[in-house]
């Protein structure tokens, strides 16, 4: 897949191998708006405040998924680390949607390169120009 200006495409077939790497690491945030808790709390069947309490903190003005930290590593809260998989993939946020289409990796994606093994560069096209003379 492919999205204009972006000097990358994004082969998802990957996510299957590559155990989580987006959904891990360093500390981080996922930003949620409450629209989208609301909906992730009715996936799980539960009421959107006590969703919210359990699953999100509260970043200055902004909603983020907690994290579990595990011998020093950052999971996201949703992520099954025994599958290696979101257990709120149908109802995961925006951010996590739009990955690895980000702003951020328009005009620097060397981090992603290294992160995600489903970003494959685009080769530039060079085009040579050549003076007509008759």
């Amino acid at each position: 897949m492919t999205q204009d200006d972006f000097p990358f495409h994004f082969n998802s077939d990957a996510c299957a191998s590559c155990g989580g790497r987006c959904c891990r690491g360093a500390g981080g945030y996922v930003w949620v708006s409450w629209e989208e808790l609301e909906e992730m709390a009715k996936v799980r069947g539960m009421n959107a405040g006590l969703f919210a309490k359990q699953y999100a903190r509260r970043v200055q003005d902004r909603l983020s998924l907690q994290e579990r930290i595990i011998s020093g590593e950052h999971f996201c809260c949703f992520f099954d680390r025994i599958d290696c998989r979101c257990t709120i993939y149908e109802s995961r946020p925006t951010q996590c949607r739009t990955f690895p289409f980000w702003e951020r990796f328009k005009q620097d994606p060397q981090e992603l390169f290294a992160e995600c093994l489903g970003v494959v560069k685009i080769p530039q096209l060079i085009i040579c120009g050549g003076s007509n003379t008759t």
